[in-house]
């Protein structure tokens, strides 16, 4: 009997930590402070997986709004993207990390160029969007 099966380890907060193959009782050796063991699926891990209510559940894309992905590097031209959920992290293209509590963030420019923005959230698929800021010929 082959009683190797694949298993999240997890924190509290639904975040799987790591992922472990083997037996039940090695998984939960593997355990540190208060992390608990479920089984998961062989198509998730922890980079597309979370735990909720004792099941995993994949994560899922987000839904952003956003006005424009192109604006004008004036300084007053700027792009809003809204819809972001609560608690998610944002990189901004400085590396500055932000979490957001309102839903939304703003971002205008007088540099022309590409910025990257990598939003992160343990309900969703880590993404990242770009905006071009472009100078007026």
């Amino acid at each position: 009997m082959n009683d190797f099966k694949k298993w999240a380890i997890y924190s509290p907060d639904g975040v799987i930590d790591r992922i472990y193959s083997g037996p039940i009782n090695e998984a939960q050796s593997q355990t540190t402070g208060d992390e608990s063991v479920i089984e998961i699926q062989p198509d998730l891990d922890d980079q597309n997986a979370y735990v909720s209510n004792g099941s995993v559940v994949a994560k899922q894309s987000f839904s952003f709004s956003i006005n424009n992905s192109t604006i004008e590097a004036d300084g007053v031209d700027e792009v809003i993207i809204s819809s972001i959920p609560n608690g998610t992290l944002v990189i901004w293209p400085d590396d500055f990390e932000e979490t957001v509590t309102d839903g939304v963030i703003e971002f205008s420019v007088d540099l022309e160029g590409k910025y990257n923005f990598t939003f992160d959230h343990p309900h969703y698929l880590q993404e990242t969007l770009s905006i071009e800021a472009n100078t007026s010929t």
